[in-house]
């Protein structure tokens, strides 16, 4: 996903403190549905929303972000991401089906005995559906978090008080970016 910017009044250190504070660091009740886990490592951090018990899915997307103090103000740079290693097993897994569909195609006669190679579509055609299937893997698992997502941009709204950031201008033509009445292009 693209990277968005969100905006606080508060401090940098103050959104530290909030985010070690509020996410049930240390805690039993941080394995329980609604509650924000975070790792924080200097300016970085890492966010993650505890799904219902019946549904734990790896391939939710994790909010990472960014603290940058600009004046008496923090900007929030983040986007949501599936783990690294989440997707090192997807690119590995997904890779070496492909990589088998290729080698079939590589394959000299010789190795198909006295029966004919295989056509290019019989290698290709299962290689598009892996790879099909792997795209609609990361969305169905992007859909199943949806409310994990929802959850998190609450969080940092609620918590950090932050807001997405807006240059203010309404050349951009999104309707959030344009005042009432002002006819969109």
């Amino acid at each position: 996903m693209s990277a968005t910017i969100y905006t606080t009044d508060l401090t940098k250190d103050e959104c530290v403190r909030r985010l070690q504070v509020h996410t049930g660091r240390g805690r039993w009740p941080r394995w329980a549905e609604g509650t924000i886990s975070a790792k924080i490592r200097g300016d970085h951090f890492r966010l993650y929303a505890w799904g219902p018990l019946n549904l734990r899915n790896s391939f939710a997307p994790l909010f990472y972000g960014r603290l940058e103090g600009v004046d008496s103000k923090t900007h929030i740079h983040g986007r949501f991401r599936m783990h690294p290693i989440t997707r090192a097993f997807l690119i590995v897994w997904f890779g070496g089906l492909v990589a088998m569909a290729g080698l079939i195609l590589t394959l000299p006669p010789s190795a198909w005995g006295s029966g004919p190679p295989p056509s290019v579509f019989m290698a290709l055609g299962p290689a598009g559906m892996i790879l099909l299937g792997y795209i609609l893997f990361v969305f169905f698992g992007r859909w199943l978090a949806r409310g994990q997502m929802e959850s998190l941009r609450r969080f940092l709204k609620r918590e950090l008080k932050a807001q997405q950031y807006d240059e203010g201008s309404p050349k951009s033509g999104r309707r959030e970016d344009c005042p009432p009445g002002f006819p969109i292009t």
